[in-house]
Protein backbone atom coordinates (compact mmCIF):
# COMPACT_ATOMS: atom_id res chain seq x y z
CA UNK A 1 0.00 0.00 0.00
CA UNK A 2 1.08 3.43 -0.98
CA UNK A 3 2.55 5.74 2.17
CA UNK A 4 0.25 8.57 1.93
CA UNK A 5 -2.56 6.29 0.65
CA UNK A 6 -5.90 7.43 1.99
CA UNK A 7 -4.45 11.20 2.60
CA UNK A 8 -5.41 14.35 1.57
CA UNK A 9 -2.97 17.05 0.40
CA UNK A 10 -3.44 20.79 -0.42
CA UNK A 11 -0.53 22.44 -2.04
CA UNK A 12 -0.54 25.77 -2.46
CA UNK A 13 1.66 27.81 -5.79
CA UNK A 14 1.06 24.10 -7.57
CA UNK A 15 1.34 25.24 -10.96
CA UNK A 16 4.79 24.97 -11.49
CA UNK A 17 8.35 24.81 -10.40
CA UNK A 18 8.68 23.42 -6.66
CA UNK A 19 5.06 23.26 -5.61
CA UNK A 20 4.23 21.06 -8.93
CA UNK A 21 6.72 18.93 -8.35
CA UNK A 22 6.09 18.31 -4.47
CA UNK A 23 2.15 17.59 -6.16
CA UNK A 24 3.05 15.12 -8.23
CA UNK A 25 5.30 13.20 -5.63
CA UNK A 26 3.01 13.20 -2.87
CA UNK A 27 0.07 12.15 -5.75
CA UNK A 28 2.53 9.54 -6.32
CA UNK A 29 2.63 7.99 -3.01
CA UNK A 30 -0.85 7.36 -2.71
CA UNK A 31 -2.02 11.23 -1.57
CA UNK A 32 -5.27 12.93 -3.20
CA UNK A 33 -3.72 16.20 -3.71
CA UNK A 34 -5.44 19.60 -4.04
CA UNK A 35 -3.60 21.81 -6.46
CA UNK A 36 -3.67 25.89 -5.61
CA UNK A 37 -3.20 28.49 -8.42
CA UNK A 38 -2.79 31.94 -8.65
CA UNK A 39 -3.01 33.24 -11.88
CA UNK A 40 -2.14 29.96 -14.32
CA UNK A 41 -5.13 28.06 -14.27
CA UNK A 42 -3.38 26.08 -17.62
CA UNK A 43 -0.58 25.26 -16.13
CA UNK A 44 -2.12 23.85 -12.86
CA UNK A 45 -4.59 22.16 -15.61
CA UNK A 46 -1.21 20.31 -16.38
CA UNK A 47 -0.17 19.13 -13.57
CA UNK A 48 -3.82 17.88 -12.72
CA UNK A 49 -3.73 16.11 -16.16
CA UNK A 50 0.20 14.46 -15.10
CA UNK A 51 -1.34 12.84 -12.29
CA UNK A 52 -4.21 11.77 -13.48
CA UNK A 53 -2.41 10.13 -15.64
CA UNK A 54 -0.23 8.44 -13.95
CA UNK A 55 -3.65 6.88 -11.79
CA UNK A 56 -3.63 9.46 -9.10
CA UNK A 57 -6.13 11.72 -8.16
CA UNK A 58 -5.78 16.04 -8.06
CA UNK A 59 -8.54 18.51 -8.30
CA UNK A 60 -7.36 22.29 -8.79
CA UNK A 61 -8.33 25.43 -6.96
CA UNK A 62 -7.77 29.18 -7.12
CA UNK A 63 -7.17 31.20 -4.58
CA UNK A 64 -4.47 34.21 -3.89
CA UNK A 65 -3.01 33.27 -0.45
CA UNK A 66 -2.44 36.89 0.79
CA UNK A 67 -5.91 36.86 1.17
CA UNK A 68 -7.50 35.05 4.20
CA UNK A 69 -10.87 34.96 3.14
CA UNK A 70 -9.55 33.15 -0.37
CA UNK A 71 -7.42 30.61 1.76
CA UNK A 72 -11.22 30.23 3.76
CA UNK A 73 -13.23 29.68 0.24
CA UNK A 74 -10.11 27.43 -0.90
CA UNK A 75 -9.97 24.95 2.20
CA UNK A 76 -13.83 24.62 1.66
CA UNK A 77 -13.48 23.72 -1.41
CA UNK A 78 -11.17 21.11 -0.65
CA UNK A 79 -12.82 19.99 1.74
CA UNK A 80 -15.95 19.39 -0.45
CA UNK A 81 -13.90 18.09 -3.19
CA UNK A 82 -11.89 15.96 -1.24
CA UNK A 83 -12.41 15.68 2.52
CA UNK A 84 -10.42 17.23 5.24
CA UNK A 85 -6.92 18.37 4.30
CA UNK A 86 -4.06 15.99 6.34
CA UNK A 87 -0.75 17.11 4.55
CA UNK A 88 -0.36 21.05 3.60
CA UNK A 89 2.52 22.00 1.49
CA UNK A 90 2.89 25.78 1.91
CA UNK A 91 4.49 26.83 -1.10
CA UNK A 92 3.21 29.92 -2.58
CA UNK A 93 5.82 32.79 -2.36
CA UNK A 94 7.12 35.56 -4.68
CA UNK A 95 10.33 37.09 -4.79
CA UNK A 96 11.24 40.97 -6.60
CA UNK A 97 14.85 41.92 -6.90
CA UNK A 98 15.24 45.45 -6.00
CA UNK A 99 17.44 47.34 -3.95
CA UNK A 100 15.91 48.39 -0.12
CA UNK A 101 15.76 51.90 -0.97
CA UNK A 102 13.93 51.49 -4.05
CA UNK A 103 10.90 49.01 -2.07
CA UNK A 104 7.29 50.44 -2.75
CA UNK A 105 5.14 49.97 0.56
CA UNK A 106 2.44 48.04 -1.89
CA UNK A 107 5.59 45.58 -3.23
CA UNK A 108 6.84 45.14 0.55
CA UNK A 109 3.04 44.13 1.19
CA UNK A 110 2.60 41.80 -1.28
CA UNK A 111 5.98 40.04 -0.64
CA UNK A 112 5.33 39.71 3.04
CA UNK A 113 1.07 39.08 2.39
CA UNK A 114 1.78 36.47 0.35
CA UNK A 115 4.77 34.67 1.76
CA UNK A 116 4.08 34.54 5.16
CA UNK A 117 0.47 36.12 6.17
CA UNK A 118 -0.45 33.49 3.76
CA UNK A 119 1.46 30.83 5.41
CA UNK A 120 -0.01 31.60 8.67
CA UNK A 121 -3.49 31.65 8.15
CA UNK A 122 -3.31 28.12 5.63
CA UNK A 123 -1.58 26.76 8.58
CA UNK A 124 -4.20 27.88 11.28
CA UNK A 125 -6.96 26.98 9.16
CA UNK A 126 -5.42 23.51 8.31
CA UNK A 127 -4.65 22.94 11.61
CA UNK A 128 -8.06 22.93 12.93
CA UNK A 129 -8.70 19.91 11.56
CA UNK A 130 -5.72 18.56 11.83
CA UNK A 131 -5.97 18.87 15.66
CA UNK A 132 -9.53 17.12 15.61
CA UNK A 133 -8.14 14.30 13.94
CA UNK A 134 -4.99 14.00 16.16
CA UNK A 135 -2.99 13.62 13.10
CA UNK A 136 -1.81 16.25 10.33
CA UNK A 137 1.59 17.85 8.83
CA UNK A 138 2.24 20.90 8.16
CA UNK A 139 5.42 21.51 5.71
CA UNK A 140 6.20 25.11 5.01
CA UNK A 141 8.74 25.39 2.03
CA UNK A 142 11.65 28.41 3.05
CA UNK A 143 14.52 29.33 1.59
CA UNK A 144 18.12 29.28 2.18
CA UNK A 145 17.84 33.25 3.09
CA UNK A 146 15.41 32.42 6.33
CA UNK A 147 19.42 32.47 7.38
CA UNK A 148 21.66 33.47 4.61
CA UNK A 149 20.93 37.64 3.42
CA UNK A 150 20.17 37.38 -0.60
CA UNK A 151 21.72 40.78 -0.98
CA UNK A 152 18.93 41.51 -3.36
CA UNK A 153 15.39 41.45 -1.83
CA UNK A 154 15.20 42.01 1.58
CA UNK A 155 11.36 41.49 2.51
CA UNK A 156 11.89 38.51 0.87
CA UNK A 157 14.39 37.46 3.41
CA UNK A 158 12.36 39.03 6.27
CA UNK A 159 9.27 36.36 5.48
CA UNK A 160 11.66 33.47 5.37
CA UNK A 161 12.79 34.59 8.74
CA UNK A 162 9.37 34.76 9.97
CA UNK A 163 8.59 31.10 8.43
CA UNK A 164 11.35 30.06 10.77
CA UNK A 165 9.75 30.99 13.83
CA UNK A 166 6.49 30.00 12.54
CA UNK A 167 7.73 26.51 11.90
CA UNK A 168 8.73 26.52 15.61
CA UNK A 169 5.91 28.33 17.35
CA UNK A 170 3.37 26.03 15.70
CA UNK A 171 5.27 22.82 16.06
CA UNK A 172 5.22 23.75 20.06
CA UNK A 173 1.44 24.12 20.09
CA UNK A 174 0.19 21.39 18.02
CA UNK A 175 3.25 18.72 18.69
CA UNK A 176 0.90 17.23 21.20
CA UNK A 177 -1.54 16.48 19.22
CA UNK A 178 -0.11 14.09 16.75
CA UNK A 179 1.38 16.87 14.15
CA UNK A 180 4.37 18.30 12.25
CA UNK A 181 5.17 21.08 11.34
CA UNK A 182 8.43 21.52 9.82
CA UNK A 183 10.13 23.91 6.73
CA UNK A 184 11.78 22.74 3.92
CA UNK A 185 15.01 25.35 2.64
CA UNK A 186 15.98 25.24 -0.94
CA UNK A 187 19.21 26.41 -1.97
CA UNK A 188 19.89 27.11 -5.62
CA UNK A 189 17.28 25.46 -7.61
CA UNK A 190 16.11 25.34 -11.36
CA UNK A 191 12.68 26.72 -10.99
CA UNK A 192 10.99 29.32 -13.43
CA UNK A 193 11.42 32.07 -11.07
CA UNK A 194 15.17 31.63 -11.31
CA UNK A 195 15.35 30.81 -14.85
CA UNK A 196 16.01 34.31 -15.82
CA UNK A 197 19.28 34.90 -13.52
CA UNK A 198 20.22 31.01 -14.15
CA UNK A 199 20.55 31.53 -18.41
CA UNK A 200 23.03 33.60 -17.39
CA UNK A 201 26.52 31.42 -17.35
CA UNK A 202 28.51 33.91 -15.41
CA UNK A 203 25.76 34.21 -12.35
CA UNK A 204 24.95 30.87 -12.62
CA UNK A 205 28.97 29.85 -12.48
CA UNK A 206 29.12 32.20 -9.13
CA UNK A 207 26.15 29.88 -7.72
CA UNK A 208 27.63 26.77 -8.46
CA UNK A 209 31.27 27.60 -6.90
CA UNK A 210 29.19 29.16 -3.58
CA UNK A 211 27.59 25.59 -3.45
CA UNK A 212 30.12 22.76 -1.47
CA UNK A 213 27.76 20.30 -3.82
CA UNK A 214 29.05 21.81 -6.89
CA UNK A 215 25.53 22.15 -8.95
CA UNK A 216 22.23 24.14 -9.16
CA UNK A 217 19.29 21.51 -7.38
CA UNK A 218 16.33 20.40 -9.51
CA UNK A 219 12.85 20.56 -7.99
CA UNK A 220 12.61 16.77 -7.56
CA UNK A 221 15.21 17.13 -4.66
CA UNK A 222 13.02 19.37 -2.69
CA UNK A 223 9.93 16.89 -3.88
CA UNK A 224 11.21 14.04 -2.51
CA UNK A 225 12.83 15.89 1.47
CA UNK A 226 8.85 16.93 1.23
CA UNK A 227 7.55 13.53 0.68
CA UNK A 228 9.70 12.41 3.41
CA UNK A 229 8.52 14.67 5.75
CA UNK A 230 4.78 14.07 5.04
CA UNK A 231 5.38 10.31 5.45
CA UNK A 232 4.91 8.34 8.88
CA UNK A 233 9.17 7.75 8.72
CA UNK A 234 9.08 11.32 9.69
CA UNK A 235 6.67 11.11 12.86
CA UNK A 236 9.28 12.32 15.12
CA UNK A 237 10.81 15.26 13.43
CA UNK A 238 9.26 18.32 14.07
CA UNK A 239 10.17 22.17 14.35
CA UNK A 240 12.99 22.00 12.30
CA UNK A 241 14.21 23.48 8.75
CA UNK A 242 15.54 20.63 6.51
CA UNK A 243 18.19 22.60 4.22
CA UNK A 244 17.83 21.21 0.99
CA UNK A 245 20.83 23.41 -0.91
CA UNK A 246 23.68 21.33 -1.93
CA UNK A 247 25.30 23.54 1.15
CA UNK A 248 25.01 26.52 -0.12
CA UNK A 249 23.92 27.64 3.96
CA UNK A 250 27.40 26.83 5.31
Amino acid sequence: MSILHQKIALVTGASRGIGASIAIELARAGAAVALNYHHSQDKAEAVRGQIELAGGRAIIVRADVSKPVEIEAMFAQVEAELGGVDILVNNAAIETRVPALDFSEEEYDRILNTNLKGAFFAATRALRGMKSKGWGRVINISSVHEIKPTGFCTPYSMSKGGMFMMTRELALEFGPFGITVNSIAPGAIRTDMNCEFLSDPEYEARLIANTPARMIGEPGDVARAALFLASPGARFITGTTLFVDGGLSL
